[in-house]
Order: structure tokens, then C-alpha cells, then sequence
């Protein structure tokens, strides 16, 4: 679906990183001045990271140390074994993550967002008290006994914290190293959906671009958010592969109903699934009729994988979904005018991808549309803007939409090898290696420099 990644000819223009970072930055600026960005909740304003807020802690140069180590590691960690790649990036990803975490603060910074009254792990407790499977079915009826983010989520979210605080002896630092381990191996499921449509070493590039994305770093240690985005991208890493295999289509049902278990947002695969069969029957390599079975096979998989989750837990997903429908429309945050979040949110969600990997997925996008190929970039796009213009995410998309960043990374994985082929160096590392140091110094900046209520 991606076609030539770069194959078909080469592409000597230059990603437009400076006009990149001249948008997203003007939006930003942009954002403050507009009445609207003050009304509703203090300071969720889009970007939410707008506000300039100082904090450097005693912690700062080992922070600094581990993005050091991750510059020097990865681009060399693109010859490696597959496995031995993945898990240094993993391992890289993490230490990166973590570190910025506590650079200010130390470990209560890192267990802070998870002591909230209103996230998940404040219920955590009642799955406890009342058993993890009574949790599960009396979900719908738990009502007001739940947090606010957890009654507005799938029951899955709050059993996951309950596992691993049972796992770690019911440490929360311990709960806390898990998630962010848990968001930093999403570059598995994002380097087998560009596996899925391109050569490896296009999938090994994108796995690195999703790594050093600011929101996957910044978000993976303090976000639940972070935990979503992985199970989603488990579910789209199975479902890219739905027109070519029957196999392939029933597990991608049975995921997505696992992903939307923990949260609702994951309905977007179903954008994703319409817009993946669209482009393989203009591939014209498969027929109507096996496409739509194969669609059908989806589906099944879909009713397998609620039906499984209601056998092991009691689980109900569509009275679960009705519940936390109630829940989201008692939500302080649908007070905020629909207009202005349909702009706001795509700038800000393209802030914490990463102004390098916003300006390669342009990158991309603009030379395979030259081309007149419509491919994933499209499909990627046209779920983006449709989910924005739906009104059901008013804000907070720099972690809600971390879900969206495995697919924009692997079309700007693909952008990044066009420019390496482009080049006549398709293993030069220098290019990635710039790529790298933006991503990693905007995060480190991001981190230090400004807001983040997370």
C-alpha cells in the first residue's frame, strides 16, 4: 500500500522542517491569543504544552546522559538482529522516558499522575475490595464509585492497573515503570505495521521515529494514555493485514475488541479498516467479494473477542460503552466550544509527534499525491480529520491521540527513506541521526521548559 517507499525513482526535495516548526509554533502562539483558549478548564489550552513553566531539577544531567546514550546507540542499533534492535530500542526508549520523568522532581513525579483522584488507579482499590472479575461485570453500574477517567473508559484500563500493582507487591513506583515500559514498546506493533507495507529498513527507521516522538517519550512514564496507544497499535498492526489473510483479519476483531476493552477511542480502527479496504480493491489485486469476506471475517472477529472478554471477566462492551457514553456527556471538558478544538487539536497532536516527523509524513504524503499513489498516508489522514471534525475529542489530544502516532511515523518512517535513497545513501545514518536530535531535544525541551499537566 505504501507501494516503492522511495523505490519508484527518487525524490531529491527536502522535508520542510523550518516550515514545519514555523506552523506548529505560530498555532501555538496563535492559541493564546484567542478568547476562546481561556474559557472552560484553566489551563487546557491547545497545545497544552503553550505555557512557558521552568523546572529543572538535580536529576537534569542524567536525563541528559540517557539522550546522549540513546544518539549514540540507535542509528548504530539499525544493523543489529531485528530482536536485538527492537529491545535496544525498548530498553533506550525507556531510560529516556523515565529519566525526563524524575528529572525535576525524582519519583514523585513519576507516580504523581497516577495519584490523582480522578485517574484510574483511583479505583483501583474497588477492583481490589470487590474482586478483579465482580469489577468487570458490575462495571455499568458502578457509576459515581468510579474515578472520573476510569467511569469514561473501557473496564480494562482499571484491571490492568490492578494486575501490575498485584504483580509489583502493590508498589505504585513499581505500577508506574510498568506503564511507561509498556508505551515504549509500542515501537513492536509500529515496526510490524511498516513491516506490513515496506522494506526493513523502512520499518527499522519508522520504529526509531516513533520511539523519539516528544509524546511517546514524554507520556509513556506518567500516562495511561501511553498504554492505549500500544494496545491500539497492536490491534492496527493486525488489522493492516486483513486483506491479504483470513488468519490475519479474525485476530485483528479479537484485538480491537481487547483495545476497546480499554478504551472507546479505539472505535478508529474501524476508520482505519474502511479506508485499508478501500485502498486494496484499488490495488486490484483482490477481488470484491474476498476483500468484503475478509471485512465480514473482522467483524467475527470483533463478536469472538467481546464474547471471550464476557466468558473469562463478565465483561459487557456495549453496556459498558452506554455507561461511559453517560459518563463522557457529564464531562467538564464538553463545555469547550466544538470550532475551535476541530482546529486546535490537529496542531497540537502534530506538536507531540514531533515537528521532524510531522515534516517527513508531509514529506511523504506530498510525493506520493504528486504521483497520484493514495496509499496509508491517505487513510492516516482522512481518520485523523475525521475524528477531529466528529467533536468527540475537545482537547487534551497532545496524550489522548498518542494512539495516532504509530501510523504517522510509519508514513514518515517511509519519508525518511525516500530522502536516504534520494541521497544515493539509502544506509546513511547521518540524516536519521539529525532526525533523532530534533525529536530528542524537543522533548528535553518540552520537559524542561514548559507545561505539562501530565
Amino acid at each position: 500500500m505504501f507501494g516503492s517507499s522511495g523505490r519508484d525513482g527518487v525524490d531529491t526535495s527536502s522535508p520542510p522542517y523550518l516550515l514545519t516548526a514555523l506552523v506548529l509554533l505560530g498555532s501555538m502562539a496563535v492559541s493564546q491569543v484567542i478568547p476562546w483558549a481561556k474559557r472552560a478548564i484553566a489551563g487546557d489550552v491547545p497545545p497544552l504544552l503553550a505555557q512557558l513553566h521552568p523546572s529543572v531539577g538535580p536529576w537534569l544531567p542524567l536525563a541528559i546522559v540517557a539522550v546522549v546514550a540513546a544518539l549514540l546507540i540507535l542509528p548504530r542499533s539499525l544493523a543489529w538482529p531485528t530482536w536485538r534492535y527492537l529491545i535496544a530500542a525498548i530498553v533506550m526508549g525507556f531510560a529516556v522516558a523515565v529519566a525526563l520523568a524524575v528529572e525535576a522532581h525524582g519519583l514523585s513525579a513519576l507516580t504523581a499522575p497516577f495519584r490523582r483522584p480522578l485517574e484510574y488507579f483511583a479505583s483501583v482499590p474497588l477492583a481490589d475490595a470487590i474482586g478483579p472479575r465482580a469489577f468487570a461485570a458490575r462495571f455499568p453500574d458502578l457509576g459515581s464509585r468510579l474515578s472520573l477517567h476510569a467511569a469514561t473508559h473501557g473496564p480494562s484500563a482499571v484491571l490492568f492497573l490492578w494486575l501490575l500493582w498485584k504483580v509489583t507487591g502493590e508498589s505504585l513506583v513499581g505500577v508506574s515503570l510498568l506503564v511507561a515500559l509498556v508505551g515504549v514498546a509500542g515501537v513492536i506493533p509500529t515496526y510490524l505495521i511498516a513491516r506490513a507495507f515496506g522494506q526493513e529498513r523502512a520499518a527499522r527507521l519508522t520504529a526509531l521515529l516513533f520511539l523519539c516522538a516528544p509524546g511517546v517519550l514524554i507520556y509513556s512514564a506518567t500516562s495511561m494514555d501511553a498504554v492505549f496507544m500500544t494496545v491500539i497499535a497492536c490491534a492496527l498492526a493486525a488489522l493492516v493485514r486483513f486483506p491479504r489473510s483470513s488468519a490475519w483479519a479474525v485476530a485483528a476483531g479479537v484485538v480491537w475488541a481487547i483495545a476497546l476493552s480499554f478504551t472507546f477511542g479505539a472505535f478508529v480502527l474501524g476508520l482505519f479498516a474502511l479506508g485499508l479496504g478501500v485502498i486494496a480493491l484499488q490495488e486490484r489485486t483482490k477481488a470484491i467479494s474476498l476483500v468484503l469476506t475478509r471485512a465480514v471475517l473482522v467483524l467475527c472477529g470483533l463478536v469472538i473477542g467481546c464474547l471471550l472478554l464476557r466468558a473469562a471477566l463478565g465483561m459487557n462492551l456495549i453496556a459498558d460503552f452506554r455507561a461511559a457514553l453517560r459518563a463522557n456527556s457529564h464531562d467538564p471538558s464538553r463545555a469547550r466550544p466544538y470550532l475551535y478544538w476541530v482546529f486546535a487539536n490537529l496542531p497540537a497532536f502534530l506538536w507531540v509527534a514531533g515537528i521532524a516527523q510531522t515534516a517527513l509524513f508531509v514529506h511523504e504524503t506530498r510525493s506520493r499525491w504528486r504521483s497520484k499513489e493514495f496509499g496509508f498516508e491517505t487513510v492516516f489522514i482522512g481518520a485523523l480529520v475525521l475524528s477531529s471534525m466528529s467533536g468527540v475529542f475537545l482537547g487534551e489530544v497532545d496524550h489522548i491521540w498518542l494512539f495516532f502516532i504509530p501510523p504517522l511515523t510509519v508514513v514518515a518512517g517511509s519519508g525518511l527513506d525516500r530522502v536516504q535513497r534520494g541521497q544515493g545513501r539509502p544506509t546513511d545514518v547521518v540524516p536519521l541521526r539529525r532526525v533523532l536530535v530534533a525529536s530528542l531535544a524537543q522533548a528535553t525541551l518540552i520537559q524542561v521548559l514548559l507545561y505539562t499537566y501530565w
